[in-house]
């Protein structure tokens, strides 16, 4: 976030409030007593929720480890929802947005608490609309059965969105996951049969800050009966939209208008006191999940045989994902593949910063995915060249980075693509640092890390070309792309070189050759019952490093750094609401409670907005160093 200007606290007013307190209270060593202790002094009170998310340090590289009780995707995923006998809807009022006597046909608002009965079978018709001061509850074991019609007068969109101010609560479980499906029967549900759910917080965006951040997503201000929905944006990085756990979406993405679809799940600038995790998107017609902006952490995604691209990244999106995987279906793809900018073919991982790639729109678009299984269109076994001219058209890349994004993949695996990463134009070469490249740029001066850069390390990439061969094709076939307008030959060469990496943070390119029983058990988009843990001695097992990432470690802690930790210099120190300065610009941050839970993060800034946070002694740490302060 960008700030016009700063109160600057000297050091004589930050020793002044530090007399303040007991200074030996502050020197006390055990820091979850000096937490409780200080959390006394204030009293009881109602403390607004924050989220616990840790980053999990693992061995492995991918979604998943070799054994199987830590196999995240039993019990509550589907992968064949097209043959799954769901239940009749049972309840055809409290979610039909349809129906005439409304005060606004085509729309339900959501006003006051509403929780559903899981017991209940729901048709869902029409815009669903959770208001400011709303709450929508679904409880584990419901299903909802959702229809759109775009004929029909008013329009029917079939859509759950959650405004600002809103909150959506769903609480589904491993063993009664919540499933939002289509309303036809078996073998006839398509892709697009309703919208999806579409969450609009108030955390930062880049798109603009007049007069409330407020922005509207694609293809609502043409809805007729209500123009004004779904605006979305704001200033505070840790608000709270509610949580979602254990929650299936099948058959998603009506378009809007043409070109404009619904994701699976859309989180406009959402904040990272919402909690996500445990999410199947199948068969999405668009976007399986895209962020706008926001901070929101999340752990557990599964885009399943999706449309368009599987993790799609806009507009200053900020936020830290583990754990996800991402399977593709060589016959569902975006139809508008064949445009002359190729704009439109279904990638792994889409990242802009913003739609012109402007060099200083800030925030950056710079979240960090790691630990996904990205498995491409070419099956196991089988080869790029040997995929019908349709496949080797509508499906490109892994991942495609464009537009000024410095987005950060890793320790993935990446399988079964043509090429596994592109560089998309000068202003994203420019973010990778890579000298060599750089050279071929103009003006060749590369970015500073600590103000955005591509990380794209210890990632384990499967069924590359051996090598380039070609002197003129600049999207050559195999781990590295550029844009042609943007590349040449010398550029693809030197980019590939310096993004294989070295040494500790090296992606690992080709260990194993692209046979079944090499890498993971069951990957194959042919098969209901997909298994994407390792095989026994797969590469996949190992290779994962979070500790010399410098971005990664400062979201990560160890009870030691807490308990040594020593009083910041960070300022204001006690601090109530507002910013907390650093005094320079770093790279991230982490802000820890007394448990060591990540409640809240940042990229490339010089200070940290702590609204929302409740009371406490916290823990901040940036490059590498641990320190405390304390919100009062």
């Amino acid at each position: 976030m960008q700030i016009d200007s700063v109160e600057v606290f000297h050091t004589s007013t930050v020793q002044t409030n530090f007399s303040m307190l007991n200074l030996n209270y502050l020197k006390m060593k055990k820091s979850v007593l000096i937490a409780l202790t200080f959390l006394c002094i204030l009293g009881t009170q109602q403390l607004p929720a924050q989220t616990n998310f840790t980053l999990d340090q693992v061995t492995y590289v991918g979604a998943l480890s070799d054994n199987p009780s830590e196999d995240w995707t039993q019990s509550w995923t589907n992968f064949d929802p097209q043959n799954t006998a769901y239940p009749d809807p049972t309840d055809l009022t409290t979610l039909n947005g349809m129906d005439a006597s409304l005060p606004i046909p085509g729309e339900k608002n959501i006003t006051t608490t509403l929780t559903l009965d899981p017991s209940k079978v729901y048709a869902l018709s029409g815009l669903i609309v959770v208001r400011s001061g709303g709450k929508l509850v679904i409880p584990a074991g419901t299903i909802i059965r959702a229809t759109a019609d775009l004929n029909s007068n008013p329009k029917n969109y079939g859509t759950i969105v959650v405004e600002r101010g809103g909150d959506i609560e769903i609480e589904g479980t491993e063993t009664e996951p919540v499933v939002i499906t289509s309303a036809k029967p078996v073998g006839q549900r398509n892709r697009g049969d309703f919208g999806g759910v579409l969450i609009a917080g108030r955390a930062i965006h880049n798109l603009s800050s007049e007069p409330d951040y407020s922005v509207q997503m694609e293809g609502f201000n043409n809805v007729s009966f209500d123009a004004n929905l779904a605006r979305f944006g704001g200033n505070d990085p840790n608000d709270n939209s509610g949580s979602i756990s254990y929650l299936r979406i099948e058959y998603p993405g009506v378009a809007f208008e043409t070109n404009k679809e619904i994701n699976g799940l859309t989180l406009g600038a959402v904040g990272s006191g919402t909690q996500i995790n445990h999410i199947q998107i199948s068969f999405s017609g668009d976007d399986s999940f895209e962020w706008f902006g926001g901070s929101v952490n999340s752990k557990y995604l599964i885009a399943y045989k999706g449309t368009d691209d599987d993790f799609d990244t806009d507009n200053g999106y900020g936020g830290i994902n583990q754990f996800g995987i991402a399977i593709r279906d060589t016959s569902l793809y975006d139809l508008t593949y064949t445009l002359p900018s190729g704009s439109s073919t279904s990638e792994g991982f889409e990242s802009d910063n913003e739609a012109s790639g402007t060099a200083n729109v800030k925030p950056y678009t710079n979240a960090v995915f790691s630990n996904f299984t990205m498995v491409g269109p070419v099956p196991v076994g089988a080869k790029y060249s040997e995929m019908n001219s349709t496949t080797k058209a509508a499906f490109r890349r892994g991942a495609r980075i464009r537009r000024n994004s410095s987005l950060r993949i890793v320790n993935s695996i990446f399988m079964g693509y043509r090429n596994f990463l592109m560089i998309d134009g000068d202003s994203c070469v420019r973010n990778t640092n890579c000298l060599a490249a750089l050279s071929l740029v103009t003006p060749s001066t590369p970015v500073d890390v600590t103000t955005h850069q591509i990380s794209f390390a210890n990632n384990l990439i499967v069924n590359t070309a051996s090598a380039f061969t070609s002197t003129t094709d600049t999207t050559a076939n195999g781990f590295i792309e550029v844009a042609r307008a943007a590349g040449s030959a010398a550029k693809l060469n030197a980019l590939d070189e310096c993004l294989r990496g070295s040494g500790a943070l090296a992606n690992n390119i080709d260990p194993v050759p692209f046979t079944t029983g090499t890498v993971l058990i069951n990957p194959l988009a042919s098969s209901t019952t997909p298994d994407f843990k390792p095989v026994d001695v797969s590469p996949a097992s190992s290779g994962a490093n979070f500790k010399d990432n410098p971005v990664l470690v400062n979201f990560i802690t160890a009870s030691h750094e807490i308990e040594e930790a020593e009083m910041a210099a960070v300022y204001p120190n006690p601090i109530s609401s507002g910013s907390l300065y650093f005094g320079k610009e770093v790279i991230s941050y982490g802000i820890f409670d007394a448990s060591g839970k990540l409640v809240s993060h940042g990229f490339n800034a010089d200070h940290a907005e702590i609204n929302g946070l409740p009371p406490g002694l916290y823990f901040i740490k940036m490059e590498g160093g641990m320190q405390k302060f304390i919100i009062q």
